[in-house]
């Protein structure tokens, strides 16, 4: 799959605001892109709500 048309995100947790996850998804479809995810906390050591921000790779 080409990355060309792809926007890079990272998932921060909910209750302690760490960075735990980076991922990618494509821009075209916007009607599939989710917002919010429900993944494990390192920090937390359970399972917590992520959101979602923009960013650059690597960042």
């Amino acid at each position: 799959m080409a990355k060309g048309k792809s926007q890079y995100c990272t998932w921060y947790c909910e209750e302690c605001n760490r960075a735990n996850y980076i991922s990618y998804y494509l821009k075209r479809r916007s009607d599939e892109i989710v917002k919010e995810l429900n993944k494990f906390c390192p920090g937390c050591r359970k399972h917590v709500l992520h959101k979602r921000k923009d960013t650059k790779k690597g960042n």
